[in-house]
């Protein structure tokens, strides 16, 4: 996992932000499905930016999508054995489809191993 976030930082942030100059600027609203009270508060948001005008910069984001496609199977079969190693079903996995989801699925695998997911290796 910690090569997946450093090839997908350096392609996707690092080169294209070396070769244009300029980096994301995220911000977040919560309106209009937060609050009434909290709707224009800006939390996250991302601001759209120009094509790459670099070919280098383009190729590196091929390369990103390349990446992700590649290792999205084996990054769910990892996560399954990561559930069933702490004796969870892995369709708890199909969490990482849903916007909050990624983050209660990073809590499941911080679980320590249980003995009875055993009975997920036969």
């Amino acid at each position: 996992m910690l090569v997946n976030v450093v090839v997908l930082a350096v392609t996707q942030l690092l080169i294209p932000a070396l070769v244009s100059g300029r980096t994301p600027q995220p911000t977040l609203f919560v309106g209009p499905f937060g609050s009434a009270l909290f709707a224009n508060i800006e939390l996250f948001s991302l601001q759209l930016t120009d094509a790459p005008g670099s070919p280098l910069a383009a190729f590196s984001l091929l390369i990103a999508g390349f990446w992700l496609i590649v290792t999205a199977v084996p990054g769910f079969t990892v996560a399954v054995r990561r559930l069933h190693d702490s004796n969870l079903s892995g369709w708890w996995v199909l969490l990482a489809i849903i916007p909050p989801g990624p983050f209660v699925l990073i809590l499941l695998a911080i679980r320590g191993p249980r003995v009875e997911g055993g009975r997920f290796d036969t």
